[in-house]
């Protein structure tokens, strides 16, 4: 008797995981995916680095210095891969953008 053992299936959807304040510290966001054994998950590349961000391997995103030396707004495109107990692997893309306040020192009453 043959059993079948398929890919992961993301339950994250895939895009925009959401807009950050530049320089955050702490956990982003946690992606998720399942299978019929455990699943891990890795960056494929290495754009997360550029955005000061880390990706453990039960999928938690999160950073001591969020877009670390930028100012400005910016959005960082990454791909995450699912992989389950037997190899098996399903990749994703998603972004996460950092947004920095207006600067200056006018006070609104």
């Amino acid at each position: 008797l043959a059993t079948v053992s398929d890919a992961p299936t993301w339950s994250t959807s895939a895009g925009s995981l959401g807009s950050f304040a530049g320089n955050t510290s702490g956990t982003l966001v946690t992606v998720a995916a399942s299978s019929d054994s455990a699943v891990t998950f890795s960056e494929v590349g290495s754009n997360l680095t550029t955005a000061n961000v880390t990706l453990s391997s039960a999928g938690v995103l999160s950073t001591t210095d969020f877009g670390g030396s930028s100012t400005s707004p910016t959005t960082y495109n990454f791909t995450i891969r699912a992989t389950d107990a037997e190899g098996q692997t399903a990749d994703r893309s998603f972004s996460l953008s950092s947004t920095y306040g207006a600067n200056g020192g006018c006070l609104f009453n």
